[in-house]
């Protein structure tokens, strides 16, 4: 980014990174109101599992001022607590764990489903469209509920 222009439009600064004494750019922290993350297991306390990667949602978890936990399964303490080294988000980040199954679709939830890369496509074709994310996530919702997508809301 040194040279560019980027910086200056964005806002970044500089430090001198105290490991190799060169100037490296930073940017501030994010601290969002609220992080809602999907997970495949969790508690009714909010203690979490994820199965894959977790480093964005185990940032977001600790960022956040609250956390939501969606869940494809809600399972007991107890059988979380017989490998508790595999909580990767700890109750007390979270606010509210709803049961959720399918609630990370059309990206994946390992091991549970994978990426729908046809979903990911529909979705991204709504973005520019007034109205589109809408009836696409009203879509998505009656789909997830088994209902008819051709029957009025």
């Amino acid at each position: 980014m040194f040279g560019s222009d980027l910086p200056a439009a964005s806002g970044l600064k500089t430090v001198v990174d105290p490991y190799s004494g060169q100037r490296v750019y930073v940017i501030p922290r994010l601290h969002p109101d609220w992080a809602l993350l999907h997970v495949p297991e969790a508690d009714a306390d909010g203690n979490a599992r994820i199965y894959g990667t977790i480093f964005w949602d185990r940032i977001m978890s600790r960022a956040a001022k609250g956390v939501i936990i969606s869940a494809e399964r809600i399972v007991p303490s107890e059988e979380l607590a017989q490998q508790p080294e595999l909580t990767v988000i700890p109750s007390l980040f979270v606010r509210a764990v709803v049961h959720a199954p399918g609630g990370a679709l059309p990206c994946s939830s390992t091991p549970h489903y994978d990426l729908n890369r046809e979903g990911v496509e529909a979705y991204l074709a709504t973005v520019g469209a007034p109205g589109a994310l809408h009836t696409y996530l009203e879509a998505q919702d009656r789909a997830l509920r088994g209902l008819s997508t051709s029957a009025a809301a």
